[in-house]
């Protein structure tokens, strides 16, 4: 023990007003082997602040002081280190104050004049300390031991016991008097007793032996008389707690295995009952070799019990790729007996499933690990429909942000339309007034867009106009040819007098490009894509064939491929939503879903042909419109309302839309003021309420945003009208009661929208 304390970096706290003292100290600790780090306290203060400051293995002190005794710092250590040998060291303490030091809690005292005496108080005290450490130490570890027993005897079915080796005294948990008696308190000798005579002598050897050697576990198998006087087989497993090198208790737990043995029999009972549930259930030795197989793991692998006895469970369903989960069984099997959890795996077909899996360790009679049961259920399906179900909410996602972009882009465009409405009444050359039309028509065309991200967004509908399908897939031809590989080769029939149709038109361009990208993917980007458009007319008796056809006149355009062509199997399943054969990460199954869908409200459906090694055609038919085409193309003109000096307060979070509303409106004869943020319209206002005939805000502001805007302005003045701009008339709704609004500007508008909705606000009603 000594090296121990040798060895031991040793914390001191040395209570002395004299250096010299203090290094004589020191010499001597460190001259005698100890490994001591020194805090010098020289007042009161400076020990008070120590104690405080850190904890330590040893105290010493002087007993007088200036301004401050020993006893007094004895009294302070004991308040706040109790457990630390505390020694004086002093000239000056006389027999009776050693004796009432003694009685407060110091350890020893030594004089100065006899400084010999010093190094071996020091050493009797550590040594005291550490033994009165591993007191404690054996103390709590012996409540813990006896709060784990009744824990562990009401949370289990097994009996548990403890064996107190000092006082020969075993007690058994109350679970133990269901088959072996009333008696939960005996003698040594008694419950020896109860150990059948030829297995006594073995048992009583073995944990004689273990005790006299120190070992630390003890097992046995043998037989323990009932209550009725017959045995039963049990398994007996128990761990030894020494202190100071003495056995003082035993705490086991006794199996009966009879019990295990009927539970494994009753399970090849259940098993045999349960050959033809839909589980797989499955039973294995400890190297993977099959010995049971039920019919229901032959309906879901394929194998049949012919097959599979014998064969090796690693082997069959996971080919050389062994899941990483079955590290995991293997340690969980052998330490709680359980696993569940979920594998992908193989049938005979090599067709992949995904089984819940829960498997069991079985044990023979002597508690070695002898099988292992599995029962497997095929979650294939349904784990398809949870990745439906995170599609859907990924869609849910999309949705919203989607929402977000057309917000921005509508604010983008304003200022474009606008501005080319401007520019085409600037007069300017004929080169320049091609390209002011063509920048019109894409502000128009992604405007569209925009209302198509938003219905996407909220899945409303839009209102259809009359479209001439042979501009719809000449368009679909051009983009093929400028963005699909050279080696897809395009060819568009266009018949001559169709009718035209009434459709959304980026709704049919969103069909006819998903059948084109779909057609390019099956000839893996190689082979010829074909469009056609022509007049069709579906009888009766065709209608009658052709799912969710009704007879009538329809236009009808197909995308027909060269590939490889669809399986009659699958053709069956290809609009289903999430279907797809592409491999992962290639398609999410919706494409064929979304163009169904949309064609059928357009009032259409969809024919599919296709062949294996001859490809496939797609024919979209759509309702024929009662518009000719003549009229379908004829612009309406319109005249645009002119202001008469109406001041308008305009107000926007975007600079761009402030600044080309204010110059369309400046130009038909409206005053403007403009403010960029809520809080400045709301200024803005205060300075002359009376020369404000309108105001036109945004929805959506940051800080103040419309509708706050909106109801401190009518707070000012009650009757104040009010224009709101906006992605839709759905926003609106949400506004309280106490806002009121004249009208609605769509964003993206134009110069007409505008001047008309501004119009109608002014008009006298």
């Amino acid at each position: 023990m000594d090296t121990e304390i040798l060895k031991k970096p040793l914390q001191v706290l040395h209570l002395e007003d004299n250096g010299g003292d203090h290094l004589l100290v020191v010499e001597m600790l460190r001259g005698d082997g100890f490994n001591c780090e020194f805090t010098l306290a020289r007042s009161k203060d400076e020990f008070f602040h120590a104690l405080q400051k850190a904890r330590f293995d040893l105290i010493i002190s002087d007993f007088s002081l200036p301004s401050y005794d020993g006893l007094s710092a004895l009294s302070a250590a004991q308040e706040n280190h109790a457990e630390t040998p505390f020694i004086f060291f002093s000239g000056t303490i006389g027999e009776d104050l050693a004796v009432e030091s003694l009685k407060n809690g110091a350890v020893d005292y030594v004089l100065k004049q006899r400084p010999t005496r010093f190094l071996a108080a020091v050493r009797r005290a550590l040594r005291n300390a550490v033994e009165r450490e591993k007191l404690r130490q054996a103390q709590r570890a012996l409540r813990e031991s006896e709060e784990r027993f009744r824990v562990v005897s009401r949370a289990t079915d097994d009996v548990v016991w403890e064996w107190d080796v000092q006082k020969g005294r075993v007690v058994l948990s109350a679970n133990f008097s269901t088959a072996f008696g009333d008696n939960l308190d005996l003698s040594c000798d008694d419950w020896f007793g109860l150990i059948h005579p030829d297995d006594r002598p073995r048992v009583v050897s073995g944990i004689s032996s273990l005790l006299a050697t120190g070992g630390s576990v003890w097992w046995s198998e043998h037989r323990l008389r009932r209550e009725d006087n017959s045995f039963a087989f049990v398994f007996d497993r128990a761990s030894v707690i020494y202190h100071a090198g003495r056995p003082q208790r035993m705490i086991g737990v006794t199996i009966d295995m009879s019990r295990s043995k009927a539970a494994e029999e009753k399970i090849h009972e259940q098993a045999a009952l349960l050959d033809k549930a839909r589980d797989a259930i499955i039973v294995s030795t400890m190297d993977h070799k099959i010995t049971f197989w039920n019919q229901g793991a032959t309906r879901i692998y394929g194998w049949t019990e012919a097959e599979a006895l014998g064969r090796n469970v690693l082997e069959m369903f996971y080919h050389e790729a062994v899941p990483s989960q079955l590290v995991a069984a293997k340690k969980a099997l052998e330490t709680t007996g359980e696993w569940m959890g979920e594998l992908r795996e193989f049938t005979k077909s090599g067709e992949q499933v995904i089984a819940q899996v829960r498997a069991t360790l079985i044990r023979d009679e002597k508690g070695n690990p002898k099988s292992i049961l599995r029962i497997k259920t095929d979650i294939t399906e349904q784990k398809k429909l949870e990745e439906q179900f995170l599609r859907s909410q990924r869609l849910e996602s999309l949705g919203a942000l989607v929402s977000g972009i057309a917000h921005d882009l509508n604010n983008t465009l304003v200022p474009i339309i606008i501005g080319v409405d401007i520019l085409k009444t600037e007069p300017i050359s004929e080169d320049a007034a091609s390209m002011v039309r063509t920048m019109e028509s894409s502000a128009r065309r992604s405007a569209e867009m925009v209302k198509q991200m938003l219905l996407f967004a909220r899945g409303g509908e839009s209102s259809k106009l009359p479209v001439r399908p042979d501009v719809l897939v000449k368009e679909m031809g051009k983009i093929i040819a400028d963005t699909f590989p050279k080696s897809v080769n395009c060819r568009v029939r266009v018949e001559k007098n169709l009718h035209p149709i009434l459709a959304v038109p980026t709704q049919i361009h969103q069909v006819l490009m998903n059948l084109c990208v779909n057609a390019r993917d099956a000839m893996d980007e190689r082979g010829t894509l074909t469009l056609a458009v022509e007049n069709a007319s579906v009888t009766e008796h065709e209608a009658a064939v052709m799912p969710g056809a009704l007879a009538g006149e329809y236009v009808c355009i197909s995308v027909a491929d060269t590939g490889g062509g669809i399986a009659p199997e699958q053709l069956e399943k290809i609009f289903l939503p999430f279907f797809t054969t592409k491999a992962p990460g290639k398609g999410t199954g919706l494409g064929l879903s979304t163009c169904q869908t949309i064609v059928r409200n357009h009032g259409g459906f969809i024919a599919v042909e296709s062949k294996i090694g001859s490809g496939t055609e797609f024919k979209v038919y759509l309702p024929a419109a009662g518009v000719k085409p003549a009229e379908a193309d004829l612009p309406k003109k319109s005249s645009l309302p002119a202001g008469g000096g109406e001041r308008i307060l305009v107000v926007d979070d975007e600079a761009g839309i402030l600044a080309m509303t204010r110059a369309a409106l400046e130009n038909f004869g409206y005053q403007v003021t403009t403010a960029i943020t809520g809080m400045e319209a709301v200024a803005r206002f205060r300075e002359n309420p009376g020369d404000i005939q309108l105001v036109i805000t945004d929805y959506a502001m940051p800080l103040m945003d419309g509708e706050a805007t909106i109801g401190q302005l009518q707070k000012i003045r009650p009757d104040l009208k009010v224009l709101v701009a906006s992605a839709s008339e759905e926003q609106l709704q949400k506004f309280s009661k106490n806002v009121r609004i004249n009208g609605f500007v769509p964003k993206p508008f134009t110069t007409e929208g505008l001047l008309a909705a501004v119009h109608s606000a002014l008009a006298p009603k």
